[in-house]
């Protein structure tokens, strides 16, 4: 597989993302839950989207799928990167130096692959990863993504540890938010105004750690050109409500803010809206909550930076 990942990753960006984006597309238009939960998925978000948008998020999610080889199998960015360094890594580091760490939160939008190893040529961090089940694939992922400067740490027990550690000494974490944490891990919150699991990890981190938080979109240019980043400080200088659930509130509705910037890069396709097992179904009194956390994360538009 090591053979395989290094032989797609020799051919350029452009060709990949054409592939991909022929690949996603198929894979939509095949009968099945995958392609029906896209357009449900991105439909309940946007109703007026359009049969055109959804065959460009169908190939958005092929082209992130392609993109794992290229930067699992290649030692250093070649990639163009507006921003990155510019803007998004200035940032971070103005925030690390407050001796805190930083929390950096990055959904499954755009290409989230290529952040944690941009930072990682500048300074330490580590990013949490959901381990598949079996063992040879879980060491064939972890060494695969592992860079200089750069820890993968499970999504268990084991790597929340990491997580900490990190924080304490004042280094920069990596966290996709919009990943739906197991049964008696999270707490319901909106998104587009919809019940979703969503965890509480990000919540605790600061709790512990007084980390400020900050969410970053890779957002993929055209024709395989590279990608522009974005930033967003999450509330009042990174620090989220006191409350589980107004923090994860806050979270969903950073991750509307950014979607925004291309709807069709969001990976629609991923079950956000399961219920995990052992999970009581959600409450239906989220229009409440969802107003004021409209209301709440009004500054994080403010604190944009393109």
């Amino acid at each position: 597989m090591t053979f395989i990942f290094w032989l797609i990753s020799r051919l350029p960006l452009r060709a990949l993302h054409a592939i991909g984006g022929a690949l996603g597309l198929l894979a939509a238009r095949l009968p099945g839950r995958y392609g029906r939960r896209l357009e449900e998925n991105f439909r309940h978000a946007y109703p007026d989207v359009s049969d055109a948008m959804l065959a460009e998020a169908a190939r958005h999610s092929g082209r992130l799928i392609m993109e794992m080889p290229y930067f699992w199998s290649r030692k250093s960015i070649t990639v163009r990167t507006d921003n990155f360094d510019d803007h998004l890594w200035p940032e971070l580091a103005r925030l690390e130096a407050a001796g805190n760490g930083v929390i950096v939160l990055t959904p499954h939008l755009g290409c989230f692959e290529v952040l944690p190893q941009s930072y990682a040529r500048l300074r330490r961090v580590t990013a949490m990863f959901k381990p598949p089940h079996q063992a040879w694939l879980r060491e064939f992922v972890e060494r695969m993504r592992s860079r200089p400067n750069m820890a993968m740490a499970p999504a268990n027990p084991r790597g929340v540890r990491m997580l900490v550690k990190a924080l304490k000494r004042g280094e920069a974490v990596g966290i996709l938010p919009d990943q739906v944490p197991s049964g008696g891990e999270g707490t319901w919150a909106p998104f587009f105004g919809k019940p979703a699991y969503s965890m509480t990890l990000v919540h605790r981190l600061q709790q512990l750690t007084k980390a400020p938080v900050v969410m970053v979109y890779a957002e993929r240019l055209p024709k395989g050109a590279g990608y522009r980043g974005h930033l967003r400080i999450l509330n009042d200088g990174g620090m989220l409500p006191e409350d589980p659930a107004a923090a994860s509130a806050v979270i969903n509705a950073a991750i509307e803010d950014l979607i925004t910037i291309d709807p069709t890069q969001y990976l629609w396709g991923y079950n956000r809206y399961k219920c995990p097992t052992g999970t009581e179904l959600p409450p239906d009194t989220f229009a409440t909550t969802q107003a004021t956390t409209r209301a709440t994360t009004q500054a994080t538009t403010n604190n944009n930076i393109q």
